[in-house]
């Protein structure tokens, strides 16, 4: 039993140190897999931004073309020239960084757009949403773009997408659609948590799994063993009325019961024990207390408990058992009695 519990205690702390490293490994690799998640997105974004530019600005059938190429010598100003005049901004890195077409002609339609129109901001997050879906799922967003328009226009703020998302907790960034900064592009992403996130074939993740399932495995081979071995030590075990001689062989009185050859050995002779007298004696010697109740007599011989002559069927078998055991050599008597459920039935004692 020590050394049982030892080995028991030895693989509890094995198993919760596995489950813990299990635990760390996935949630690293959940947050790992939430950040890759928004880099995903962000460049889903972009790709759909790209498309719903061109395909809102085909929609106002205008004839476009760009020559020239780009600037070859980066300025620090920016300049755009309108009817009310000409309008110059300064180059800011941090939000150079944040946009979204490096490209001057994708700028410009999405200055035209707003100037022009009032695209769908709608269909844009259903872009982002179909975009990110073939690559991410399980990911709900949200979009807010707020347009401040030079001069004595007025701008305006379209939303789209689930509105609850608009919250610091949600948002991905602050991008911008043109080179002028004037339009705004705030998105708002829901990851799943990175228990979703985690990716689950990761070697540490495997051998940790592994780990704690063999663990456990082996706890619960050794728990059923030891109650088992258990059972059989309680079934084998001796009182004042049966002592445990071998497997199989029980000592009662002064007659030797030997279960596996049906046999009774007395001081002077050994006599057979078959039949319901030998299943009778045999469930008095493993039932608690040596006690069957009248039902139980009537199961062990395997009789109809609404026969209309059971209790005389009942009386013949134990006195049979009576017989069998000999009293007078043996000093096993069988009385009846009541046992702690009230329930009538027989007990197997020994004369003292």
């Amino acid at each position: 039993m020590k050394h049982y519990r030892q080995i028991l205690y030895a693989l509890g702390g094995i198993l919760l140190l596995a489950l813990g490293m299990l635990a760390f490994q996935v949630y690293e690799s959940g947050v790992e897999g939430r950040r890759v998640c928004k880099q995903k997105a962000e460049a889903s974004l972009k790709s759909a931004t790209e498309l719903w530019v061109n395909r809102e600005f085909d929609k106002l059938g205008i004839p476009y073309s760009f020559s020239g190429g780009e600037e070859k010598v980066k300025s620090k100003k920016r300049r755009m020239v309108l009817a009310g005049g000409e309008i110059v901004v300064e180059v800011d890195s941090i939000r150079e960084a944040k946009r979204v077409f490096p490209s001057w002609v994708l700028s410009s339609k999405a200055h035209i757009l707003l100037l022009l129109n009032t695209p769908s901001v709608d269909l844009l997050n259903e872009l982002w949403q179909k975009e990110m879906n073939g690559k991410q799922s399980y990911c709900t967003s949200a979009l807010v773009l707020q347009s401040e328009l030079p001069g004595d226009r007025k701008g305006g703020k379209f939303m789209a997408g689930d509105s609850t998302l608009m919250t610091d907790k949600y948002k991905l960034g602050t991008y911008y659609l043109d080179d002028m900064y004037f339009l705004e592009l705030t998105a708002y992403l829901s990851v799943p948590s990175p228990w979703f996130c985690a990716d689950w074939r990761k070697n540490g993740i495997i051998a940790c799994f592994t780990i704690a399932a063999l663990c456990l495995c082996v706890f619960i081979l050794l728990f059923l063993h030891n109650r088992k071995k258990e059972d059989n030590d309680e079934a084998n075990s001796s009182d004042d009325v049966v002592l445990y001689i071998s497997e199989r062989k029980y000592k009662i009185g002064g007659v030797i019961f030997d279960e596996e050859a049906c046999t009774l050995t007395f001081e002077d002779k050994v006599v057979n024990c078959t039949g319901q007298a030998y299943k009778l004696l045999s469930a008095f010697i493993h039932t608690k207390n040596h006690f069957l109740s009248n039902d139980r007599v009537v199961a062990i011989c395997g009789w109809c408990p609404q026969h209309i002559g059971i209790d005389g069927k009942r009386r013949v078998a134990i006195s049979h058992l009576r017989t069998v055991l000999d009293s007078e050599k043996s000093h096993v008597k069988i009385e009846s009695g009541k046992n702690k459920q009230n329930e009538l039935g027989f007990y197997l004692l020994v004369e003292k």
